[in-house]
């Protein structure tokens, strides 16, 4: 039903930041809609994406890095936090077209990276705060007050990936459930 990879094409990365406009400009009105209908996030340089396929389609993406600055400490008080952290990766943006917001795709990308961050100490993100219970659910932990990001709010988050052992297992049967 689903496939997940690393986005490696030019089309993979079209249908990712037409996804990322869709999900970040239409739904969360957190970015200004581009005639485009594209949006490349300010990182893409240096990201990684991750992506679900179903039928050869982009419906679902995570993009990561694990370079400093990290955007994420643009939203704490005090961002010397991220230090204490150790290794970290960065997830940038996580979108997923509505009709497949369903717990496949989530566990298939988180998977995925959990697969990539193994050799890492945490994953912090800047979470939509709408969507914090699932963010709760996966490990992650606020680091901080939620604040604005255009018209939607952002809390900065962290999962250690230790703590991601158990969850991985979970998703693996979830995936293998699934076929």
């Amino acid at each position: 039903m689903y496939r997940f990879k690393r986005a490696e094409t030019e089309a993979e990365f079209e249908q990712v930041f037409r996804l990322n406009h869709a999900v970040f400009a239409g739904e969360l009105a957190q970015y200004t809609p581009a005639p485009t209908e594209q949006l490349i996030d300010k990182f893409h340089h240096k990201n990684s994406y991750l992506i679900a396929l179903a039928k050869g389609r982009v419906v679902g993406m995570i993009s990561f890095h694990d370079q400093p600055p990290f955007s994420v400490a643009e939203k704490l008080a005090h961002p010397q936090l991220l230090e204490t952290l150790g290794r970290l990766i960065e997830v940038r943006l996580l979108a997923v077209e509505p009709a497949h917001r369903r717990g496949l795709v989530m566990a298939g990308l988180m998977l995925s990276l959990y697969e990539y961050a193994r050799d890492y100490d945490a994953i912090v993100i800047s979470g939509y705060v709408e969507k914090s219970r699932v963010y709760r659910q996966l490990g992650f932990r606020e680091l901080g007050p939620p604040v604005a990001s255009g018209k939607a709010h952002f809390v900065p988050m962290m999962v250690r990936i230790a703590d991601l052992a158990e969850r991985q297992a979970r998703w693996k049967r979830q995936l293998s459930a699934a076929v």
